[in-house]
């Protein structure tokens, strides 16, 4: 009779579990920064909130209020019809004469007079754009997430070499070393080095009268040229695929991943070839009939030189439109991640509507870098001259100082154009779709500090 019944021990017994704790909710690791081309191909970035829907997304429209609670507040009740509501003015102010008259304004003297102000008119000009701090541009990177000017244009091209010269120039010196030493396997092994690297030597055996030797020459200086045009063609393409990849970082804000950007051409290699040699190609076709018309004046003099006519007509009005619609075909490839002949038609299209911006932009940029081109090859024009006045093969000095100097040249010049290429394609982008936009929210989503995540708890 004394036992107490269990279910009023306040102890539980000894058989019975402990109910599980809920496990504390561990963060989630931050998921890592997407590659460049990302933020260039799809409409919202990695990592971004998506914005709530509105009435005019997907159709979607917000519930109404229930009708007939206070008339005219939100809504009317089933029947009744009210019509617009009628304006009543407020009724005048009349003093109240308990009150006296209102308190007049008396300036303490402690503060001086108060400021007396010009009559109207006389405030001066209205403030700049910008001049009080609002609307402010956002520039995360190299160059604000606006459409670009010209000066812009070509900072930004000098401000990527400035900020990443290990990635590069590391790079450009590389695969410049990498193509000189090509040339020059190729020139040996044709017995024509100068023809190779764009010499010419002219030696007393070229006024002999032998016709095999001066075909045998002509032979290795052909040979020579082609190699070096591939070898050239394959090392640009691969330099402008690295430098678009840099420029598509920095223009957010991001540290530029070399291995990131080595991996991403290294997979697509062979299409960055394609589609470069393409634009580099495509606005020269037109002049192959006035070698065609060449060729057949000397079975015809009249076909040959209406051949040749046709010729020069077409090359100079469709080379000059084909290099500047063809001007953003790398980037697009690079950064759109599209096909060779799909970059081609994007480039051809994304021109459209400002082609003579872009065609101006490119030539200005060849006009620098030419102008830096022959400055740097003076010591080259000093080395080879004393050889071709007096008819003799450059020596083994002035090919070796042939081949640091072209390096050099080529190491300075050809990083500058792809950059200047590839902020070309982002300011038209920019001002055609809007990609300012998108590239603010990027670089907004990756300026974000990542959450630091939380221990797991101690079991």
């Amino acid at each position: 009779m004394g036992e107490t019944p269990g279910w009023v021990d306040p102890t539980p017994p000894p058989d019975a579990a402990e109910p599980a704790q809920p496990a504390e909710p561990v963060a989630p690791a931050p998921a890592p920064l997407p590659a460049a081309w990302q933020y260039f191909t799809s409409p919202t970035p990695a990592g971004a909130a998506t914005p709530p829907p509105t009435a005019s997304s997907w159709g979607w429209q917000p519930p109404s209020p229930t009708p007939g609670h206070r008339r005219g507040e939100y809504g009317t009740p089933p029947g009744q019809h009210v019509g617009p509501p009628q304006y009543v003015p407020n009724p005048p102010y009349v003093p109240n004469p308990q009150f006296g008259p209102p308190p007049q304004y008396t300036p303490d003297p402690r503060f001086g007079a108060p400021t007396q102000y010009g009559p109207p008119g006389q405030y001066g000009p209205y403030p700049q754009y910008g001049q009080w701090g609002y609307q402010q541009e956002y520039k995360p990177g190299i160059v604000p997430l606006r459409p670009l000017s010209v000066g812009e244009v070509l900072d930004g091209s000098f401000s990527t070499i400035r900020k990443y010269p290990r990635i590069v120039f590391g790079f450009a010196a590389v695969l410049s070393v990498v193509a000189q030493l090509i040339r020059l396997l190729v020139g040996l092994a044709l017995n024509n080095v100068p023809g190779t690297f764009g010499s010419t030597s002219f030696s007393a055996n070229s006024n002999t009268g032998d016709s095999s030797q001066n075909l045998h020459t002509v032979a290795t200086s052909l040979g020579g040229s082609a190699a070096t045009l591939a070898v050239n063609a394959l090392c640009v393409a691969v330099l402008a695929g690295i430098v678009t990849g840099v420029v598509g970082k920095a223009v957010i804000g991001q540290r530029a991943d070399g291995h990131e950007i080595i991996a991403a051409v290294r997979q697509r290699w062979f299409g960055l070839l394609v589609v470069s040699v393409l634009a580099e190609i495509l606005p020269y076709t037109p002049f192959v009939l006035i070698i065609v018309g060449i060729v057949l004046a000397s079975v015809s003099t009249g076909v040959g030189i209406f051949v040749g006519v046709i010729g020069g007509l077409a090359g100079l009005v469709l080379g000059p439109l084909l290099w500047g619609r063809l001007a953003v075909a790398v980037p697009i490839f690079i950064l759109e991640r599209r096909g060779p002949g799909a970059s081609i038609a994007r480039s051809w299209r994304l021109v459209e509507g400002a082609f003579w911006r872009t065609w101006g932009l490119r030539a200005l940029v060849q006009i620098i870098v030419s102008v830096a081109a022959s400055i740097l090859s003076v010591p080259l024009v000093l080395v080879l001259l004393p050889s071709a006045l007096n008819g003799k093969t450059p020596s083994t000095t002035a090919l070796v100082l042939l081949v640091i100097l072209g390096a050099i040249v080529w190491v300075l010049t050809q990083p500058l154009i792809a950059a200047s290429l590839t902020l070309i394609y982002i300011d038209r982008r920019m001002r055609a779709e809007g990609l300012d936009v998108q590239l603010t929210q990027a670089a907004r989503v990756a300026a974000q500090p990542a959450p630091a995540s939380q221990a797991a708890p101690a079991t």
